[in-house]
């Protein structure tokens, strides 16, 4: 048990302990004021910001929506941080505003971002993004002045709307938005800096699609709340430019349809009298056709518009369709003693089918190309 000298003895040092403390809070809360708040500084502080796109990891066109890899790079004036470049053990003749040199001043990992460094950073969202961004890397450097640099690089899946009217053949503009987290535009802005902007040039995309460029901007953006009130913050826009890898969608699906509806025309060497053979013969083709149609739709959204394979199906359902009307015709023809005429209409369209479905081809894709 504890003594009654030692208890007195414990409390006295207790209570010492706690008007110390209380003695040095205010010096502790000077020295750490700039925890209160954002940097000073004359107007919305400016934060530069880049942007790197490191990996595409998925492009889903059903869903609409894109996975990546990617890092984002923030710098901003903090004076309240600045320090003697001595004490990090940088050059005494450091030059203010030389920052091509990384300074010896750094936070790096989760915990020292998080834990260790005890100054201001901005917080950037992804407003349509889905799920959360995860972050593999951080970092904080502070140069002598105060100028102060984070990085971090993380793995992020967002939604896009896409532009599918020349499928298989379209080219894409996906945005991705950064929002500084509680911060109005008139107090932080988001500055794109194409010095801070990065790419990583062994990297060209996932098997399907090539990456074109990576644009960045900033705009002003309005947050509507449900008081109906409106708020103003600043929004940083990433552009990623991709272009669609048609060879695989060519080579396995749109090929062998082809072939197939190519093969359906034989129809027109057979004799008239097998006209129920030429009728079954082209329905296979439709089935089959349809088919390959389902398989198409799967990999696409349910858009309101029509997309360059859409056009083509159709008209190749018409080609078809075409044929069975002219294998019911042969069979009029030859109840009415017109073999003749059935042969000639025959032989023209052993030519004229092929010709017709190129010319349809060929008027989609210019009308496709040049008026979308």
């Amino acid at each position: 048990m504890v003594k009654g000298n030692d208890m007195r003895i414990f409390n006295k040092l207790v209570i010492a302990t706690l008007l110390v403390l209380l003695y040095m809070a205010p010096a502790f809360a000077d020295e750490h004021a700039f925890l209160k708040g954002l940097p000073p500084s004359d107007g919305p502080l400016e934060v530069l910001m880049g942007f790197n796109l490191v990996n595409i990891t998925d492009v889903g066109e059903k869903n609409e929506n894109v996975e990546f890899d990617g890092a984002i790079y923030l710098e901003w004036m903090d004076p309240r941080l600045a320090y003697d470049p001595a004490t990090y053990g940088m050059p005494a003749n450091w030059t203010p505003g030389d920052y091509s040199m990384t300074p010896t001043h750094i936070y790096q990992g989760d915990y020292a971002v998080k834990e260790t460094y005890m100054g201001w950073r901005p917080h950037v969202v992804i407003p349509n993004g889905i799920g959360n961004r995860i972050i593999s890397n951080m970092a904080i450097s502070i140069w002598p002045d105060g100028r102060v640099a984070y990085s971090e690089t993380f793995f992020a899946k967002a939604e896009t709307p896409m532009d599918l009217r020349r499928f298989p053949f379209d080219a894409q503009s996906l945005e991705i938005f950064f929002h500084p987290f509680l911060y109005k535009r008139d107090e932080v802005i988001l500055v794109p800096d194409d010095r801070l902007a990065r790419t990583w040039n062994q990297n060209m995309g996932i098997a399907d699609w090539s990456r074109e460029n990576v644009t960045m901007r900033e705009q002003a953006i309005d947050i509507a709340y449900f008081d109906e009130s409106r708020s103003q913050v600043s929004e940083f826009v990433v552009n990623l430019q991709i272009k669609r890898r048609p060879t695989h969608l060519l080579v396995s699906i749109i090929l062998p349809m082809i072939i197939l509806v190519a093969l359906t025309w034989c129809v027109f060497w057979m004799d008239n009298e097998s006209v129920s053979s030429r009728v079954n013969i082209t329905f296979i083709g439709i089935l089959s056709v349809v088919a390959y149609y389902f398989v198409i739709l799967d990999n696409i959204p349910e858009v309101s518009y029509l997309t360059l394979i859409d056009a083509f199906i159709i008209s190749t359902f018409m080609i078809l369709s075409a044929g069975v009307v002219l294998s019911v015709v042969m069979e009029t023809l030859g109840h009415k003693n017109k073999v003749h005429l059935a042969r000639r209409v025959d032989r023209i369209c052993r030519w004229a089918f092929p010709l017709g479905y190129f010319i349809t081809a060929s008027v989609l894709g210019v009308i496709f190309f040049n008026l979308y």
